[in-house]
C-alpha cells in the first residue's frame, strides 16, 4: 500500500505543477473496453483497485472513488484509507461534479464516452468549474515501470469456427452513398474481418479500428501484428497503423459520418460533432445473434467446459479434506482441466474462486496467498473458457460438507428457483431483458433479499464474455431478445463478510413451439449441488425441468469420461425427491 501512496502523491505533486485541482481516471482505456492490458490498468497502478468498473476523482486534500455494486467491498479492501467510495446505484456521478466549485478536473477524454464527458463538462459549469483534456495522459508519463505492450501477430478464423465470411458480413454493414462509417470498437472489426489475437489476458482481441465506405475499407492495427497470410486474403483492404487512426479522422470534419453512441470523446471533437449522426454500431447486433456454425461452436465448447468441470469438482471433493487447497490453487487446477482440451485457448475471464466469506465478495479474484478451502463452508466458483469458436461462463456453489445448515439450504433454493424460471420461461417476441429480470428476483424479494448484479450479459463467441446490446437487468434496455443470442442467467445473494451464493448458466435465445414466442435453451452442462436444494419448495414442473437437465447433462458428458468421472457424475445428478 505504500507503493500506492507514493504513486498518489507523485500525481498530486504533477497536479500542482498543471495547476490543476484533480485528476479524473477510470478502468478503461482508449478502447473503452471492460477489461485492459496490465500497461493500461492506470486506475489500478493509482489506487490499488483491481475491478473492471471503477471511477476515481483525486486531489491532495480529496479522493473521491465511484463503483457499482459488484465491487463495493473489493474497493473498500482494496484502496487507501483517504478514499470516500460511493455505489453508483446510489451517487449520480454527473451530480457530483456539480458540486465542485470553482476547479478544474484534467481527464484524458479518450478513455471516456462522449456522453459522459458531455454531461460531466454541463455539470461543472454549472459551478464555474471546467473540463480540461489531458494530452498525453499524465499516469502515462509518471508511470515509470509500465509495462510494454507485447506486439503478437494476430490469427485468421477458420469458416468452420465462425461459419460467415467478411465479404457476407461487410455487405449487411457498408454504408450507402457517401456516407462514411467509422468502427472504432476492436471487437466489432475483430468479429466483422474473421481475426482474433493476443491483446488482452481473456479476450482473442487484437486492437483495431475500421473506416468503411462505400467502395473501401480501411483497416487500422499495429503493423508490427499482422501475419503474412492477412495481406494475402484481403487483397481488398487498405491498411495503415493504428497510429494514424486520430489523423486520418480529421480528413471527415465536413462529411456524413455515422458511429456508435459509445464513441470517446476526443473521437467526438476529432470528428468536429457536426454531421456526425449516431446510430448502433451494426456490427453489434448482427454478432450478438449467432448463426448456425455459432451455436455449434458454442455447444461444442460447453460440452469440452462440461468434461473439464467433472474433472475439477472430482478432484476438489476426493482432495480438499486431506489437502490444503487454496482459492488460488483451485482456479489453477481447473484452467489445468480446460487445458486438456486442444481446443482451448485461455480462460474467458479470472477465475472467481471464492470460499467462506469471500463468496460475498461479487467480483472476488483470489492470489497465491488466497484462503484454504474449510470444510462446512459454501465454496462459489465462477469462471469460463475461451475455446476456438466459443467462448463459456459457468457458476457453480458447493457445500464443502455432508449436511448443510437449513438455512443456507433455504437461501440457494431462493436463489435457484429464479434461474429455473428463467430457465423455463416462454415470453413474446419483443420482449426486452430487462422485463424479465424481476421473475429471477421475485422468490428472494418475498423474504426481502437481493443481488446487487444484473441477473444475465451476452456472451461472444470466441469473443468478450460480457457483450453488448443485450442483458438481463434492472436497467431499462431496449434492445430485444433475439433468436441466436446468447446471454447468461445468473442470479445470486451474497451475505456481507459471510458466504455468496450464485447460481449461472449460459442460455441460447431460441424459438418456441408458440407462433411468435421465444425460450431458452441451456448451453452449460454441470449439475446443480442436490444436497443444498429444499426440494419442497419446488413445484413439479421444476423438478421435471432439473431432472431433465440433468439426465441431458449426464447423456452428453458420460460418455467423454473415464469410469470414475462418469460414476461420480451419475451420483450427483440423480434427483430422488
Amino acid at each position: 500500500m505504500q507503493l500506492i501512496k507514493n504513486n498518489l502523491k507523485t500525481l498530486y505533486s504533477f497536479l500542482k505543477k498543471k495547476k490543476t485541482d484533480y485528476y479524473f481516471v477510470s478502468t478503461s482505456d482508449e478502447f473503452l473496453n471492460e477489461y485492459v492490458p496490465d500497461y493500461n490498468m492506470r486506475l489500478k497502478w493509482l489506487t490499488n483497485f483491481s475491478g473492471s468498473n471503477g471511477y476515481a476523482l483525486v486531489s491532495e486534500k480529496k479522493n473521491f472513488f465511484f463503483t457499482d455494486g459488484r465491487y463495493l467491498q473489493q474497493a473498500n479492501k482494496e484502496l487507501p484509507k483517504n478514499f470516500k467510495i460511493f455505489d453508483l446505484n446510489k451517487e449520480n456521478l454527473i451530480k457530483f461534479f456539480a458540486g465542485l466549485k470553482n476547479k478544474s478536473v484534467l481527464v484524458d477524454t479518450k478513455c471516456f464516452s462522449k456522453n459522459l464527458i458531455i454531461e460531466i463538462s454541463k455539470s461543472l459549469q454549472q459551478s464555474n468549474s471546467k473540463l480540461i483534456h489531458d494530452k498525453k495522459n499524465l499516469i502515462d508519463c509518471i508511470w515509470l515501470e509500465r509495462p510494454i505492450e507485447q506486439k503478437k501477430k494476430f490469427f485468421i478464423l477458420e469458416k468452420k469456427n465462425c461459419g460467415e465470411a467478411f465479404g457476407e458480413k461487410l455487405k449487411k454493414i457498408r454504408p450507402v452513398d457517401n456516407n462514411i462509417l467509422v468502427v472504432t470498437s476492436p471487437e466489432s472489426v475483430c468479429w466483422l474481418l474473421n481475426i482474433r489475437g493476443y491483446d488482452l489476458e481473456n479476450t482473442p482481441l487484437v486492437f483495431c479500428r475500421a473506416i468503411i465506405t462505400k467502395k473501401e475499407i480501411e483497416f487500422y492495427v499495429n503493423k508490427k501484428k499482422i501475419p503474412k497470410d492477412f495481406v494475402l486474403t484481403y487483397k481488398n483492404l487498405k491498411i495503415h497503423d493504428i497510429s494514424l487512426f486520430d489523423q486520418r479522422l480529421k480528413r471527415f470534419k465536413k462529411k456524413n459520418v455515422q458511429v456508435d453512441n459509445q464513441l470517446s470523446y476526443f473521437f467526438y471533437k476529432t470528428l468536429g460533432g457536426n454531421k456526425l449522426f449516431f446510430k448502433d454500431d451494426p456490427c453489434k447486433i448482427l454478432k450478438s445473434q449467432k448463426n448456425k456454425i455459432e451455436i455449434s461452436q458454442s455447444k461444442s465448447a460447453h460440452l469440452y467446459d462440461g468434461i473439464a468441470l467433472v474433472k475439477f469438482y472430482y478432484w476438489l471433493e476426493e482432495n480438499y479434506k486431506k489437502n490444503k487447497i487454496t482459492e488460488f490453487e483451485a482456479s489453477e487446477k481447473l484452467e489445468k482441466f480446460r487445458k486438456e482440451n486442444t481446443n482451448f485457448f485461455s480462460p474467458s475471464f479470472p477465475t472467481i474462486s471464492a470460499t467462506g466469506a469471500n463468496g460475498s465478495i461479487i467480483h472476488y479474484k483470489p492470489n497465491k496467498n488466497s484462503s484454504v478451502l474449510k470444510h462446512g463452508e459454501l465454496y462459489l466458483c465462477d469462471s469460463g473458457g475461451q475455446y476456438y469458436g466459443g467462448t463459456t461462463d459457468i457458476t457453480r456453489t458447493i457445500y464443502l460438507g455432508d449436511k448443510p445448515p437449513e438455512t443456507l439450504k433455504l437461501i440457494y433454493t431462493k436463489v435457484l428457483l429464479g434461474h429455473l424460471n428463467i430457465s423455463m420461461l416462454k415470453f413474446p417476441a419483443g420482449t426486452k431483458g430487462y422485463q424479465l429480470d424481476s421473475i429471477a428476483r421475485f422468490n428472494l424479494w418475498n423474504d426481502g433479499l437481493d443481488y446487487n448484479h444484473g441477473t444475465g450479459h451476452g456472451v461472444g463467441s470466441f469473443l468478450g464474455v460480457h457483450e453488448g446490446p443485450q442483458s438481463i437487468s434492472k436497467n431499462t434496455n431496449n434492445v430485444s431478445l433475439k433468436p441466436g443470442m446468447i446471454i447468461s442467467n445468473e442470479p445470486g445473494f451474497y451475505k456481507n463478510k459471510s458466504f455468496g451464493i450464485r447460481i449461472e448458466n449460459l442460455v441460447l435465445v431460441k424459438k418456441s413451439l408458440f407462433n411468435n414466442y421465444f425460450e431458452f435453451e441451456t448451453l452449460s452442462l454441470f449439475p446443480y449441488e442436490l444436497k443444498l436444494i429444499s426440494f419442497n419448495l419446488l413445484n413439479s414442473a421444476q423438478k421435471d425441468w432439473l431432472r431433465q437437465y440433468h439426465n441431458k447433462v449426464y447423456t452428453k458428458v458420460s460418455n467423454l469420461l473415464d469410469k470414475k468421472h462418469s460414476e461420480w457424475l451419475k451420483k450427483k445428478i440423480q434427483i430422488n425427491n
